[in-house]
Parts: structure tokens; sequence; C-alpha cells
């Protein structure tokens, strides 16, 4: 009964349609508040740069950006929205001007923006459920003159056409990193208008590369990204599902256990997405010498910056290890079962143009961690040719290229 529960959850949340529509009917319900907001945004600072992420982190593109604007161009009127008593929060508060998130001077200050530059699309929009779509098509006739900007949170890779097509978004700015990347969306298939996408380099790529060390410990990290079609399943499910019973495999592995100790390495486990996240406790690593990460606590450019080698599934943050030439690898274990229930193969081709070799079975990813510690961890030829082709720029100006682009 749970997992068809599961199911009919789930396939409710894949129908953009009807999310779409609902979405759309909470944003007219709240006119009310949109126009006390609107009113109060007179009586503001003009000219607003409203910059976050999820709205309780500052790790990724928005924190990278908003940084760079408060040290390198104190004339624009900066405010970061973020919520929480947190390190990450006490963190951008020292920096510069904040919001908290989802108050209505969160509201204000979002009505009186001119940019709203966010790494996610429905947390930045401080009115309940809605998205810069729903927004827009709501009151963009009382605040014509602002403009959405994707900053992004990785390279897209997949075909994501149905999730990211203009139609759906409506974003006035989407920043790609990579030519194949920027050659996708400008395609046709995603509709996008003239110049709304652009390629200027992901924000957070200048700091990877300005705080990169050579540790003399060998870390290596695993970041399997997760499923969405088991998101709603409960712990007893989700424990017999092929991508825990995987993970878990790999993780109790003996051997690797042994490799670990012989060669003085240290594995992380670390889930990039929340909802994995939360079932961290199921995969039981008391007691050993792996160690899991949590999101919430970490800061994403140290782990990048920090390890000597990165473990991934399908996760786009791969990108962010190749970009700084550090060795990869590809776990994956259930690719039919990925494609099917969640992205559908893009202009990326793991064969030819991925940063790693691939894996399937775990004693073949044994055997790779076993072999790369062997040569302490140094990239391949035909790899560092990959990377070098894929990325245009390493020149730590890509907060700069965003910004210039926008001041115009």
């Amino acid at each position: 009964m749970n997992r068809l529960k599961s199911k009919i959850i789930y396939k409710i949340k894949r129908n953009i349609k009807l999310k779409d529509n609902i979405k759309i009917f909470l944003m007219i319900i709240q006119f009310p508040v949109v126009l006390a907001a609107f009113i109060s945004s007179k009586f503001y600072k003009k000219n607003i740069w409203l910059i976050g992420e999820t709205g309780n982190d500052a790790k990724d593109n928005g924190l990278a950006f908003f940084s760079f604007l408060v040290k390198e161009h104190a004339e624009i009127n900066t405010i970061y929205y973020i919520s929480g008593q947190t390190a990450a929060a006490d963190h951008v508060r020292n920096l510069g001007p904040t919001v908290e998130t989802n108050s209505f001077r969160h509201k204000v200050a979002f009505m009186s923006a001119k940019y709203v530059l966010s790494t996610h699309d429905g947390y930045s929009i401080p009115f309940f459920g809605a998205n810069w779509r729903e927004f827009k098509l709501a009151y963009g006739w009382l605040v014509p003159e602002k403009k959405f900007v994707f900053l992004n949170h990785g390279v897209n890779k997949d075909d994501m056409v149905e999730n990211t097509k203009y139609k759906r978004t409506k974003f006035d700015f989407y920043v790609t990193t990579t030519e194949d990347e920027y050659r996708e969306m400008t395609s046709s298939k995603y509709g996008y208008p003239l110049n709304d996408v652009v390629k200027t380099g992901l924000a957070r790529y200048d700091f990877l590369l300005a705080n990169r060390v050579s540790s003399k410990k060998k870390y290596i990290v695993f970041m399997p990204t997760w499923r969405y079609y088991l998101a709603d399943v409960d712990d007893e499910a989700f424990v017999q599902s092929t991508y825990y019973k995987t993970i878990y495999s790999f993780l109790h592995d003996p051997r690797l256990d042994t490799i670990l100790h012989e060669k003085k390495l240290q594995l992380y486990f670390f889930p990039p997405h929340h909802e994995i996240q939360k079932r961290i406790h199921l995969f039981d690593l008391s007691g050993k010498t792996i160690q899991s990460i949590n999101t919430e606590e970490t800061k994403f450019s140290d782990v990048v910056t920090n390890c000597s080698m990165m473990i991934t599934d399908y996760s786009s943050v791969i990108f962010d290890f190749a970009y700084l030439y550090k060795r990869t690898a590809y776990f994956q274990f259930d690719l039919n079962e990925y494609r099917e229930g969640q992205y559908k193969q893009g202009y990326f081709d793991y064969d030819e143009d991925g940063f790693g070799p691939i894996y399937s079975e775990e004693n073949d990813l044994v055997n790779e961690i076993e072999r790369a510690s062997l040569i302490d961890f140094r990239i391949e030829e035909k790899y560092k040719n990959r990377i070098s082709k894929t990325f245009t720029w390493h020149d730590r100006k890509n907060c700069e290229r965003l910004f210039n682009i926008l001041i115009k």
C-alpha cells in the first residue's frame, strides 16, 4: 500500500501541467500580499540585486557572486536572502546586507529589485508556492523591468527540456559554462529568446581556482545523486531499492575497507541532495573509517578543493572536480532505471565526453580506487584532454563576465 501511495504521489509531482496550474492559482490569491509589498517597495532601496540560493544556505554560485559584488562593486545595492542561525548564515551576514527568507522585508526587497539572482527558482520568490514563471505571468505588469538571473547550480548535461525550457521558466538570463551546454540551451527545443542564454562560467569556479590546495593526506569523496522516484517511499521500501542496496554494499565492501586502511586513505560519503541526507543513518557507517558529510554543515568548495578523487554516478558536481583537473570515476549501476525514471540521455555522452572511467560493478570500482592510489591519484592524459576541450576558461573571471553582461 505504501509503495502504491508513493507511486501516485510521484506521478502527481511529475505532472508538470498540473503543478504549474496549481502554482498560478496560489500566486493569484496572494494579490493582497503582493500589492502591500509593492507599495512598501516605493519607500525601500532602489535598483537592488537580490541574491540567494535555497533560502537557508550560502555555499554555491549565489554566495560566490554575492561575495564578488560586495568586494568589487560596492556601488551595487546587493542583498542576500537567507534564514536560520547557522554558520553559513552568520558568514553571509558578515559579508553584507541580508534579509530573512520569506519575511515581509524579503517580499519588499524582491518587489524593489532590478535583478533577482539565484541558483534555484522557487526559493528566491518569497510568495507561497510560486516560481519565477508564475510570478511573472500573474504580476509582470506590476514590475515589468524586473529580471530573473538563473545562476545555475551545475552544468546541464542531460535532456532537461520539460523542466528547463523557456515556456516553463521564463528566465531572463540563463548562465551556462561550457560551449556544448551553451549550444544545447540555445537550441530551438528550449525556446529561449535571443541573448537570454549567456556563457560566462559558474561563479563558484572562480573561488575553486583561488582556493585549490594540495593535501598530503589523500581524500576520496563519493557523491551519488538522488533518485526522484524514491522521494516519497518510506524507509522500508527505500532499503529494498537497487539504489540503496548497491550503495550500502559498496560502502561495506571488506576489500575497500582493507585498501583504505593499507593505503591510509579517507573516504567520505557526501550525497549532495537533501533527500538522501535524511536517510544517511540507514547506511549504518558507525564504526567504519568511511565518514558521512552533512551538506548543511560543510562547504562544498572545501570538499572539492581538498579531495584527491571524486566518485559519482550521474551528478554534475563532477564538472567541479574536472575543472580542477582532479581524478574522477563514475559508478553507474542502474543506468536504464535512471534514464527511465529521472533524466533522459542528453548531448553529454559519458563514454565519449566523461572525465573518468565508468563502472557498473562494485568490484571494478574498488579496483579503480586501488589503482588510483598507486599512482598518487594522477589523472590520465585522455581525461586531461577532455577537460581542456570542455572548459573554455580557467581565468577566475566568471563573476566578472556575468557582471559585465548585467551592467549593460
